[in-house]
């Protein structure tokens, strides 16, 4: 569902609800990540979302048009399976995210640690994981 509304309303952030959060995934969430400083976490292998209470949404939107980005924010009705556009900002639009690495192999914010990837990707997930440690290490030695 997210997917096919991000494509019909390219160059906006999408935020769409999911239970008592409203949530951003893919492209959007690195965006919110990078605007607000909102945590990232993963959806599912490959695609990251950030998150944030239902009673927190004029907060949020407010600071996004506080920085002049396009958004829409859609309202999905579990029980009647509809979904309401709640509102919309016509900002600047947002670029596609281009030598950014969208893909949760080398995330740092894997959620269940390697538990969706193939053998190889958790692989390629740890080496960069120890790597990451032990740069931190070194850091701290100094």
């Amino acid at each position: 569902m997210l997917e096919y509304i991000q494509k019909e309303e390219e160059g906006k952030i999408v935020i769409v609800n999911c239970g008592h959060f409203y949530i951003a995934k893919g492209k959007d969430a690195i965006i919110l990540n990078e605007l607000l400083g909102l945590k990232l976490s993963c959806m599912e292998t490959e695609v990251c979302k950030v998150g944030f209470p239902k009673n927190s949404i004029e907060k949020y939107t407010k600071l996004i048009e506080e920085k002049e980005h396009s958004y829409i924010v859609y309202y999905y009705d579990t029980e009647a399976n509809e979904i309401t556009m709640l509102k919309e900002y016509k900002g600047r639009k947002i670029n596609e995210i281009k030598e950014k690495n969208l893909e949760c192999q080398i995330c740092k914010n894997k959620v269940g640690k390697y538990k969706k990837m193939d053998k190889y990707i958790q692989a390629v997930s740890k080496m960069y994981d120890n790597k990451e440690k032990n740069n931190k290490e070194k850091v701290e030695k100094i």
